[in-house]
């Protein structure tokens, strides 16, 4: 009788142990799977500035050679998967003609914000569909060309007077912007940005109301006014997380 109960009680710990190691080499598995799995749909992203130009402008500056001139610098550094610090800098020079006066506006401007993308990236995948914003920034000269002066008469003859030049004048604004970058070949991106500003402070001359300010370009009457840009990027790759 102890030999039988001896016997049953070294069958039950050999299953118990035989369980246990099943078990345990079921869950490794399990890891494995799952960590090859994620390694296989979620590569390390790519850390690094990423800096590029406007195309716009340029292409801007060929065909209005008489009217404008400018260019733009873009850069921007990524925070996490989906997070950019982003920003741009550039200068641009344009001539307008209103109803009753002609100005030149030059000067730089600065937009420092973030991006955030809403693409879900697969496999080696690293393109971009991002929502953002921006606090812009401009120093700039406007000079007033010539302004017209209606009459009083029986014509109301126009009379036409050489203006002056306004220096030091600076633009604030708040900027909503949206676009997409697309990762053409390894680190170098195409890309296109849609933005929408809102002036918040800017100081006019006296006499009259600028109607451009580098960085916004035209402004509506309501004091605001809109954007586009075509972009070609490299990021300067420096590690991966």
């Amino acid at each position: 009788m102890l030999k039988y109960f001896i016997s049953c009680l070294i069958l039950l710990c050999s299953l118990v142990s035989t369980a246990q190691s099943k078990e345990k080499d079921t869950l490794n598995s399990i890891k494995t799977i799952k960590r090859d799995s994620v390694g296989a749909f979620y590569n390390p992203k790519t850390y690094g500035l990423r800096i590029g130009v406007d195309l716009v402008k340029p292409a801007l500056s060929f065909i209005e050679k008489a009217d404008f001139k400018g260019g733009e610098i873009i850069a921007d550094w990524r925070i996490n998967t989906r997070l950019f610090a982003a920003g741009e800098l550039g200068y641009t020079k344009r001539t307008i003609q209103e109803d009753y006066f002609n100005h030149t506006a030059s000067g730089s401007y600065l937009k420092l914000g973030v991006n955030y993308n809403l693409y879900t990236n697969w496999l080696d995948m690293d393109n971009e569909t991002f929502l953002g914003a921006r606090y812009g920034t401009s120093v700039y000269n406007d000079n007033l060309n010539s302004y017209t002066i209606f009459q009083n008469g029986e014509y109301f003859d126009p009379k036409t007077t050489i203006g002056e030049k306004y220096n030091n004048l600076n633009t604030h604004w708040f900027e909503l912007v949206a676009g997409l970058k697309v990762e053409t070949f390894k680190n170098l991106f195409l890309g296109f940005m849609v933005s929408f500003s809102k002036v918040i402070s800017t100081n006019n001359p006296d006499n009259y109301k600028s109607t451009y300010s580098p960085g916004i370009g035209k402004i509506s009457k309501n004091g605001s006014g809109a954007n586009i840009n075509y972009t070609i990027s490299y990021r300067i790759p420096l590690y991966k997380k």
